[in-house]
Parts: structure tokens; C-alpha cells; sequence
């Protein structure tokens, strides 16, 4: 194929709270299947893990923890989205994310003639993130990925009509599901015994934690082993008894459901399609943690279809009521098959196409003149920034191209490259660091 056939594509992802952005650009790069060329950009730590799945990546830290004061920091990110669309031969940018940056916009105003896509989910709170859609005009095109819970989705968007809507995007399309035996292998379970999966957000399992008490409630039955995950940005192990396994480093989880009976997990967008279409029966617990997405319409909404259960993080002896009552298989066959009703999700590969499509026929963006008022405001550096000396500037960071997540949790992080960058992209970087690091 050639460039128009298969045109580049860099699948952008915000930080977040957890894997959720990067799952789903992971699922999108997955679909591409040769008819596009992904490139991951992401400012999640946990980028090493999509990459060691086999996907090009490269990671860009947050202003935070660079050193670096936020104005200079979006102009840097916009230099460094343009130096990877110039190194890639990307036709289009898609960021997914629920606040489009500064630095996405001076990056849209350099490059009039890529295609600038926002992936944009939708289920936000109600009132939560609205400003956000002001920036909707920066963009080419949206996609919103769809959501089972849509009927209950009362937020911002929902009322929209500017947004090209496609099935739910999981990791479920790109990551075929494996045996039962052979999933309970990779994660270190024993394939005879039943297994429970606990993926809540938790620093420690403590009397006040709801994810102790769905630990407790498993282990109190005999027979029974449970599986603690955490996103690649969690830190000590939670537990030292023999039933409980952490696990880490297992991407993607999706393709392994089949070694649990039961999940008890949070109700993000990724966790709560992956276990309802895999038909695990699950309690899904919304956590505090989400700031724009309104986790509890959609446990509420799985929950009224018969789909799962939900309970309230805040409320530990209601996660172990929960979490009981799916310990009876009568509960677990009646979820399961409710589940297997689904059609099965295949957003993936129609957010890949769409991409590609739309990548191959972009033109030009046209700028309106409140987008060119905006850019020019933008463009204005801070005078207070133009008088600092050089030396108040961060220190340069190591440039590297291999990373693990470890290294990325460092503060501050290595300057990432994209492997096999060519020695103009090398060189086009390090005029980047020399204008923002001292």
C-alpha cells in the first residue's frame, strides 16, 4: 500500500487517571491491521506497557514534573507534536482526552494541513468539563466512542449532534481472548480453582478499604483465589497471603477474563465494557477518583439492564454484599447470560477506518477568525518568561528510546524518542531542548 492506502496516524492520549486513554488508542493501533501506521504519543506513564505490545510510541511528560512552567510548556508541546508529525508522515493527529490542551492548539495552528481528531467519550458528569467544548473548533472531526450506558448519559455532550458515533472501543477487538487454562497459566492462578478478579482503587487494604472488603469476602469461602490488579502506575503489593495474586505488568487484561468467575472492578469506561462484553459477572464500583466521567449512571444503568451489580466505593460493607451475592452461581449464570446477550464490541476497527478515511481525503483546516484570535493569544509569550535568565530554566533530562515505567515514575522522567527516529527527528529534538531546558 502506499502513503494514501496507509497513512500515517499518531493516536494521542492525555494522562488521566488510569489506563483508560491509552487502552483505547492501544485497541485503535491494534485495528489498523496494516490499512494505517499508528504512532502512540502519550503523556501516561504507562506508555512501556502499550509498546512492549508491539506499537511505536513515544512519551511526553507533564509541565509538573519537568520543571517547567505550564505556558512554556504547552509551546513545548506543540514543538513536539510537530517535530513527530514531520518525522512520522502522520496525515492525521487524534487525541483522546477530555481536555484539549493549550499546546494542541498552537500544534493545530502549525499544521493547517494535517487532519486534527478528537476522540472524545462521552458519559461526562452532568456540569462537569463543559468549557472543554470550546475548543471543539481546533478540530476536524470527532469521534465519540459509544458506550452501553448512552440512554443514561445526562452530561455535556449529550445533546450534541457534532460527533461521529461509533460502537464501544475495547481492547477486546485487537486482543483475542485465550483459554481458560491457558489465561490462568499467564497470570499464575490455578485453572481448578475459582477466581476473582479486584481491580478497585486502593493505596492499602485496610479496614476502610472497599477493596479489602471484596478481598475478604472471596477469601472467607473456601477454594476461592483472587487476583489484585493496578494500573502500571500503582506501588507495593497490598498482601502477602497465598490466595491473593498481584498482577503485573499483564496487558492486555482483556485477553485473559476468561481465567475469572467473578470481577469486582471500577465502573471506567475500559473495565466496565471489557467485563460486560466478556460476560464475567462483575460488581462495578464507580470510584471518586473520575473527574469527568459519570461512573455511577453507567453502574446504575448495567445494574437496571441486569448486566451487574454495583455498589458504592465509598461503602465497604455494600462492595462485600455485593460481592456475596455474586459468589452464589445462581446470580452468576443470570448476569452471565444477560451479558452474552450483547453485541459484541467492534468500535475499534470502525475508529481505525474512520481515521484512515478521513487522514487520506483531509485538505486544510480554515481558520475562523476566533480560532486566529485565540492562536495569536496563545502565541504570546508571558514577559515574565522572556526575562528569565537561561540558567532558571529545568535541566535537560537524559534522552533515551527505550523506557520501562519505572523510569517514566522518576521526577524528572527521560526525555523519550521514538525508536528508530532518523537523525533529523534526533537533531530537530535536541533544538527543542536546548530552547526549554537549561
Amino acid at each position: 500500500m502506499d502513503d494514501v492506502d496507509s497513512p500515517a496516524i499518531v493516536l494521542a492520549t492525555s494522562n488521566g487517571t488510569g489506563m483508560g486513554h491509552l487502552a483505547r488508542a492501544a485497541a485503535t493501533a491494534l485495528a489498523c491491521d496494516g490499512r494505517a501506521r499508528p504512532v502512540v504519543f502519550s503523556l501516561s506513564q504507562a506508555l512501556p506497557v502499550v509498546t512492549e505490545f508491539g506499537l511505536r510510541g513515544e512519551f511526553c511528560a507533564r509541565y509538573p514534573r519537568l520543571g517547567m512552567r505550564e505556558h512554556s510548556w504547552q509551546r513545548y508541546l506543540a514543538e513536539r507534536i510537530a517535530a513527530l508529525v514531520a518525522e512520522t508522515g502522520a496525515r492525521a493527529f487524534a487525541f483522546d482526552g477530555a481536555w484539549p490542551y493549550a499546546g494542541l492548539q498552537l500544534a493545530r495552528a502549525a499544521l493547517p494541513d494535517i487532519a486534527f481528531v478528537w476522540i472524545r467519550r462521552a458519559m461526562w458528569r452532568p456540569g462537569a468539563n463543559q468549557h472543554a467544548l470550546h475548543r471543539r473548533g481546533m478540530f476536524d472531526l470527532v469521534i465519540e466512542p459509544g458506550d452501553l450506558a448512552g440512554s443514561a448519559d445526562h452530561g455535556a455532550t449529550a445533546a450534541l449532534d457534532d460527533a461521529r458515533k461509533v460502537p464501544p472501543v475495547t481492547l477486546l477487538e485487537g486482543a483475542p481472548p485465550v483459554s481458560r487454562r491457558e489465561a490462568a497459566a499467564k497470570l499464575g492462578l490455578d485453572p481448578d480453582r475459582p477466581a476473582a478478579l479486584v481491580t478497585l482503587r486502593a493505596d492499602s487494604l485496610d479496614e476502610d478499604s472497599a477493596s479489602a472488603a471484596a478481598v475478604r469476602t472471596v477469601l472467607a469461602r473456601p477454594g476461592w483465589q483472587v487476583a489484585l490488579t493496578r494500573t502500571p502506575l500503582s506501588g507495593e503489593e497490598l498482601t502477602d497471603d497465598d490466595r491473593v495474586m498481584m498482577l503485573r505488568g499483564v496487558f492486555p487484561l482483556a485477553s485473559y477474563l476468561s481465567a475469572f468467575d467473578i470481577a469486582v472492578t471500577e465502573a471506567g469506561y475500559n473495565a466496565a465494557h471489557e467485563v460486560l462484553h466478556a460476560a464475567v459477572p462483575a460488581v462495578l464500583v464507580p470510584t471518586s477518583a473520575a473527574v469527568t466521567d459519570d461512573q455511577a449512571a453507567r453502574a446504575n444503568w448495567a445494574a437496571g439492564e441486569g448486566l451487574a451489580l454495583t455498589a458504592r466505593e465509598d461503602e465497604p460493607d455494600q462492595v462485600a454484599a455485593r460481592t456475596a451475592e455474586l459468589l452464589d452461581p445462581d446470580v452468576r449464570v443470570k448476569l452471565a447470560d444477560r451479558c452474552a446477550q450483547l453485541p459484541p464490541p467492534t468500535g475499534a476497527a470502525a475508529t481505525a477506518e474512520l481515521l484512515r478515511e478521513f487522514a487520506g481525503g483531509f485538505d486544510r483546516h480554515r481558520f475562523t477568525v476566533a480560532e486566529r484570535a485565540r492562536i495569536a493569544r496563545l502565541s504570546l509569550r508571558p514577559l515574565a518568561t522572556r526575562l528569565l535568565p537561561r540558567s532558571a530554566r529545568p535541566a535537560r533530562p537524559e534522552f533515551v528510546s527505550d523506557v520501562t515505567v519505572p523510569a517514566l515514575r522518576q521526577t524528572p522522567p527521560p526525555e523519550h524518542v521514538l525508536a528508530g527516529s532518523s537523525a533529523g527527528y534526533l537533531a530537530a529534538r535536541e533544538r527543542i531542548a536546548r530552547r526549554y531546558y537549561h
